[in-house]
């Protein structure tokens, strides 16, 4: 499991935020393909401003993951998150790094395990 990522860059424009048009109902591919001038301007459009890199307390928080992840590949374990299909829930598998699953916790317990507590 990695948690590293590269600099976030803003998606278009070079501006630090970019507008955003709230998909409308009826929306579809075959009017997204066709030229900007023959689409109807979005009914219920909205502004969202991106910031142009996380807040310090989002990076700082990535890095104390990555830190915990690198602890437990360490200690030859890592977490594995999927959602059962027929429940909807998340299953946390505590793997080897061979892929082996050695037990699978509630997902509460993975936020404490990637917080520092004992596996």
């Amino acid at each position: 499991m990695s948690f590293e990522i590269g600099p976030l860059q803003p998606i278009g424009g070079s501006g630090p935020a970019r507008r955003v048009d709230a998909v409308t109902p009826g929306f579809s591919l075959d009017r997204a393909r066709k030229p900007a001038q023959q689409q109807p301007a979005p009914v219920d459009a909205a502004v969202v401003a991106l910031p142009a890199h996380p807040p310090v307390e989002v990076r700082e928080a990535i890095g104390a993951a990555a830190a915990r992840a690198a602890e437990l590949r360490a200690e030859n374990r890592e977490l594995h998150f999927r959602k059962d299909q027929t429940s909807g829930r998340v299953i946390v598998e505590v793997r080897d790094l061979s892929g082996h699953v050695i037990r699978t916790i509630p997902p509460s317990k993975a936020l404490d395990v990637m917080a520092g507590a004992a596996i």
